[in-house]
This record gives structure tokens, C-alpha cells and sequence, in this order.
């Protein structure tokens, strides 16, 4: 069984590297609004058990936080997990489709960040993996590593909606420009 897990940071926390473009309201309505896009994504592409792991419910720190969840899907009976992260606007049901085909060739896939940071893990089982999110160093190539310890030649996908997270001003700004979904936020762009 297949279990996403959308791990979030406390809304009053989130997208903290825009603040000097977005003000706290503003920041949790735009973390809002992705995190509801990536949901209602992985609804549509026919994800039936989907967790949000917020850091408000966690030790406030991505690596545990995620551990925790991939441990609490496993003992509910998921044999595989799908960590989607909720700041991925322009995320499709093509990019989650691809992901789930990529776990057929490897226990471990990883979609990797426009920065080299992963935005999505499948695993099977779910606890298969040593997460290595926030570590100052792009986390794809830690993830791989830390499959590769365990046996297992992690699979890499690349795709825009997968990759193009909103981290920075510029992000936000191409996101405004591209999405009309975003253009509320444009007085900041």
C-alpha cells in the first residue's frame, strides 16, 4: 500500500527566505496555497492515504519529523512511502506518476531540486532510508549515498514540477509571472 506523507513546516514558520518580499500573512497564505496544490494533486493522480506532517505535531526538524512519518505509515501497514514536499506550485499528476514509476526499477527514487535539494522521495518500505534534508548541502546526492550504503542504486528523477520549488524572491517571481493562480502575490514580484 502507498502512502504519501506532505511534511510542512509550522505555517507561522514557513517560507521564512521570502521575508524580506513577503510579509507572515503573507507567507502562510502562500504556503497555504501550495500546500493545498500539492495535496489536491496527489489526490487527483489517485493517492488514497495521504499525511500531512506537520512540524507543529513534530520535533520541528525535517529528518525526524520525516522519520517519524515513514515510521507511523509502516506500522499502519504502508509497504511504500511517497514524500511530496508543500512547496511544489507547479507540481502535476504526471510528475507523481513518474515517481511511482521509477519505484518499479529501484527501492529508493529521488526527484531532485532545481538546487540540487530533493522535493520528493518514494520508498519502499518507507523506512528504507536515512533522511538527509537541511544539511547545508544538496540533500539529492546525500540520499543517494545514503541508498547506496544500504545496497540499493537510487533512481534520479528530473522533472520541472518536481524540481521548480519556491525558495527565493526569484522563485516567487517566476512563479507569479507563470502561474495565474499565484498572481495575488504580484504586488511583491
Amino acid at each position: 500500500m502507498l502512502v504519501a506523507v506532505v511534511p510542512m513546516k509550522a505555517m507561522d514558520l514557513a517560507k521564512s527566505r521570502l521575508a524580506g518580499v513577503l510579509d507572515a500573512a503573507g507567507r502562510r497564505a502562500l504556503a497555504q496555497k501550495m500546500l493545498d496544490h500539492v495535496l489536491e494533486t496527489l489526490r487527483k493522480a489517485g493517492i488514497a492515504r495521504i499525511h500531512v506532517a506537520s512540524s507543529d505535531q513534530g520535533e520541528g526538524d525535517l529528518n525526524a519529523d520525516a522519520a517519524a512519518a515513514a515510521r507511523l505509515v509502516e506500522s499502519e501497514g504502508a509497504t511504500q512511502l511517497l514524500l511530496v514536499t508543500a512547496d511544489l506550485p507547479y507540481l502535476c499528476i504526471e510528475d507523481i506518476a513518474a515517481m511511482i514509476d521509477a519505484g518499479h526499477e529501484s527501492a529508493v527514487v529521488i526527484a531532485e531540486a532545481k538546487d540540487g535539494g530533493t522535493n520528493a522521495l518514494l520508498l519502499r518500505p518507507p523506512t528504507v532510508l536515512d533522511f538527509a534534508f537541511a544539511t547545508n548541502q544538496p540533500s539529492a546526492g546525500l540520499h543517494a549515498e545514503h541508498a547506496r550504503s544500504s545496497g540499493i542504486e537510487a533512481v534520479l528523477v528530473r522533472r520541472p514540477g518536481l524540481a521548480r520549488d519556491i525558495d527565493t524572491p526569484a522563485d516567487l517571481a517566476a512563479l507569479v509571472s507563470d502561474h495565474p493562480a499565484y498572481r495575488v502575490f504580484r504586488h511583491v514580484a
